[in-house]
């Protein structure tokens, strides 16, 4: 072997080598090491981006990296939750994610790239809370019996609005179509906002929403809410009855907020997000925030997060089903 050979040999190895070791210490580096993007796909100002930046800000201080909330919006949330689905498992690239495009896109929407159970790996849920069904106050109802006699007797007259095709405010309405038999005709809008602009023109008499998306409809008068979904009254609309107490049982739906990081993030990684959240769930500006939006920090364990997201995507594959209704 000739010494240039044996040179480029040595070279070679040292190469190898000094590669193996950075790999080396970039593994020993504590997590978090570098900034963390937290990403949202729905636009900035709305309730899930404010609660977004609130917790991003918690853990900014929790986890010594600033945490940045990245907005992809767009296709009901499911491009943010496809890009996070795309990226590396380290910790560094999250879902802020809504029951919009963790188990309603994916059970409703055709073609969407993820699987809400096998592309990410369960970080915490946030919490959960109902849909609230609006009418307008132009209209002369004041409950939702009222409101099933006047659709019967007015069958594709009434107009309901939603924050777009394919959301669970339109699916939520399809719902109560099929179970209280009634024939009542969708408007698609771009939004909360535009939507409300709609009830005040008179171009839609019906709505589900979350809470705090109908504070000022509310408060100027535009709307009347009917009945709250799940289980339980809320307490900012404590004298609302939930679907259930006025004879509509099947109205068991709700919105969720969590946070998935990719499918295989490795467990200490997802252990010491869940610890920081938890922790930054009792800061009074996020209770604050949550309490408007009627819904409880309802943090635990990563695998109770994932199997409520298991359960919730079954349902409304079951809604899908039962309603025969997908958007085009």
């Amino acid at each position: 072997m000739s010494p240039s050979t044996t040179i480029l040999g040595g070279v070679a190895v040292l190469a190898v080598a000094t590669i193996l070791s950075l790999g080396q210490v970039a593994l020993a580096q504590p997590y978090p090491s570098q900034p963390i993007k937290l990403v949202n796909g729905f636009p900035p100002g709305g309730g899930p981006d404010t609660l977004a930046r609130q917790l991003a800000d918690a853990l900014t201080k929790r986890l010594g990296v600033s945490v940045i909330v990245d907005n992809r919006a767009g296709a009901t949330g499911t491009i943010g939750a496809a890009a996070v689905a795309r990226a590396a498992p380290d910790g560094y690239t999250l879902l802020f994610g809504v029951a919009a495009n963790l188990v309603v896109g994916p059970a409703t929407l055709k073609n969407v790239p993820y699987d809400p159970v096998g592309s990410f790996t369960p970080v915490i849920e946030i919490a959960r809370g109902p849909y609230v069904l609006l009418a307008s106050t132009k209209l002369a109802v004041r409950s939702v019996p009222d409101l099933i006699e006047e659709a019967r007797r007015q069958p594709g007259k009434l107009n309901y609005g939603s924050v777009g095709p394919g959301s669970p405010h339109q699916y939520a309405a399809e719902l109560l179509k099929k179970l209280a038999d009634i024939d009542i005709v969708h408007v698609p809008y771009r939004g909360g906002g535009p939507a409300y602009i709609g009830f005040h023109a008179g171009d839609i008499q019906l709505m589900f929403d979350s809470m705090p998306g109908p504070e000022a409809a509310l408060q100027a008068g535009t709307v009347r809410p009917l009945a709250v979904t799940g289980n339980r009254r809320i307490g900012t609309l404590p004298d609302v009855p939930t679907f259930s107490e006025v004879g509509l049982a099947g109205m068991d739906i709700s919105f969720m907020f969590g946070v998935m990081a990719p499918a295989n993030t490795p467990q200490p990684i997802i252990a010491k997000l869940n610890a920081a959240i938890t922790d930054a769930l009792r800061d009074p500006d996020i209770r604050a925030t949550l309490a408007r939006q009627a819904v409880e920090p309802s943090p635990g364990s990563p695998e109770e997060f994932g199997a409520l997201v298991a359960r919730e995507f079954k349902r409304w594959t079951e809604i899908v089903e039962q309603t025969g209704f997908r958007p085009e």
